[in-house]
């Protein structure tokens, strides 16, 4: 019996070494991935959403103008299920002054539940009981054809037929654009002109549908439990008149909670333009990423009075602050200070 206990221990250990060298040796970067490689306890404002967050907001003009540190816990395509079991991630690590949650994906008219937006997240996380959570929660809202659990608890499992790339020069773990997890584009969309049905916000509501709740209703009464300080935004973007409507509903439920709801498409003196701000219908580029994060990081500084007082993170966020900038003048060909001082 002691063998078969051995046995079974040895598996279980050799498993999650290899998981952990696998993901190591393969996985590309994110911004979650980057999340754990900030100092312990240096975290102010950890930021939840989707690719609205990790491309309109700049932690590192935010801290060079405001003075606090911002992990974007965020990926592209996040499911809003993923909101809870990050924020359990974050307060293992961190112990932030706010928390602020992007509403898109809570009833995006196109979400899908599939492999690749689960494992955006899932692989990104370090294997623990909340990541298994996590995947169990997300897994229950898929075909049951498509809840290969073990397959999402190990990705080696997954990816297990990629370690012949290994020393090909196909493995890409770094990407140089991500700036303690913003991404930028300079790039202008396809929005010239915004359509004249969303000049104003509908005032009507319609209501989210009963998974949508469930998935609402969990995570407010997790925050509620815990005492955390949070905000809700709906970032500027282009919706359909339904979609605002739902988010109206999204919003008062939030609010009978007595937390606050900040819809960015209604805020006049933000001063987005729908010509040259966006990349696309959904995402801002690095010039409307820089109105908002300069907007939105002076209310955070002042509302909430956040300020960084470990010096010893300062050299860090500095560099990636001048990394950052050195990035935007060689590729907009503008001097970012001469920018900011002219928008």
């Amino acid at each position: 019996m002691k063998k078969i206990i051995k046995s079974i221990i040895f598996c279980i250990i050799f498993i999650l070494i290899f998981s952990f060298v696998f993901d190591k040796l393969w996985l590309r970067k994110n911004s979650i991935s980057y999340f754990y490689e900030e100092p312990k306890n240096s975290i102010d404002v950890v930021y939840l959403g989707s690719s609205n967050v990790v491309m309109h907001f700049n932690p590192t003009l935010a801290f060079n103008k405001y003075g606090f540190t911002t992990s974007l816990l965020s990926w592209h395509s996040q499911s809003f299920i993923a909101i809870k079991y990050l924020i359990k991630e974050a307060q293992k690590y961190q112990n932030p002054k706010l928390y602020v949650i992007d509403l898109v994906q809570i009833n995006n008219e196109d979400i899908v539940y599939d492999e690749g937006r689960t494992r955006n997240i899932t692989d990104s996380m370090k294997f623990s009981l909340n990541r298994i959570n996590l995947i169990n929660n997300i897994l229950k809202y898929y075909d049951e054809k498509d809840r290969n659990y073990i397959n999402y608890y190990f990705s080696f499992l997954k990816y297990h037929n990629k370690w012949k790339y290994l020393f090909d020069g196909s493995i890409k773990r770094e990407d140089d654009t991500i700036y303690k997890g913003f991404i930028f584009d300079e790039k202008e969309g396809s929005i010239r002109i915004r359509p004249q049905n969303e000049e104003k916000w509908s005032t009507k509501e319609i209501e989210i549908n009963n998974e949508e709740k469930e998935i609402l209703y969990d995570l407010l009464n997790y925050i509620k439990e815990n005492d955390l300080n949070v905000v809700f935004i709906i970032p500027p973007r282009l919706y359909s008149t339904e979609y605002q409507q739902k988010l109206n509903n999204t919003s008062k439920i939030i609010n009978s909670y007595n937390y606050d709801v900040i819809n960015f498409n209604e805020v006049e003196d933000l001063n987005i333009d729908y010509g040259t701000d966006f990349k696309d219908s959904s995402h801002l580029n690095v010039y409307g990423a820089t109105k908002f994060t300069l907007y939105f990081g002076k209310y955070i500084s002042e509302k909430y009075n956040i300020k960084n007082e470990n010096s010893n993170i300062y050299n860090s966020w500095d560099k990636e602050y001048e990394r950052f900038k050195k990035d935007f003048e060689n590729m907009t060909k503008q001097n970012f200070d001469y920018y900011l001082n002219n928008y």
